[in-house]
């Protein structure tokens, strides 16, 4: 099974619209086929984004995906000092080395220069779909 970190703009596209590569990775991590990795930091951004009446999300879909959050992976990264254009985004790359995948699934590889990757490989919903379907 696959271990990958989800950026929260994979999420919220995917809760955007339903018919997207993005929502169906959602669904690959409802329905077990992908381990959604996260630390405490993640899962507070998820909740303070999902939350923001003006992304007028489907309120059941957030509810499914953080009630899955127990099935999923928890990780404990240690923090690396990495510098990014995007401080906010450090903390993904920091639960990806915490995995045996290093992998996190975006739709904004600007914030992930190869500079500040390290091990870590980035993936787009499309790629990491057909990934999942090999």
């Amino acid at each position: 099974m696959k271990q990958w970190v989800i950026d929260t703009n994979v999420i919220v596209s995917g809760l955007m619209t339903p018919s997207g590569s993005s929502a169906q990775i959602i669904d690959a991590i409802l329905n077990g086929q992908v381990k959604l990795v996260y630390d405490s930091r993640i899962l507070k951004e998820y909740r303070d984004v999902l939350s923001r009446p003006r992304l007028k999300l489907p309120a059941m879909k957030i509810h499914a995906l953080l009630v899955s959050m127990h099935r999923q992976l928890l990780v404990s990264p240690r923090v690396s000092g990495i510098i990014g254009p995007d401080s906010d985004d450090i903390i993904f790359i920091e639960a990806a080395l915490a995995t045996t995948d290093k992998t996190i699934i975006t739709g904004n590889l600007a914030h992930f220069q190869k500079r500040i990757l390290q091990e870590v490989r980035i993936l787009t919903p499309v790629q990491a779909l057909a990934e999942l379907s090999h």
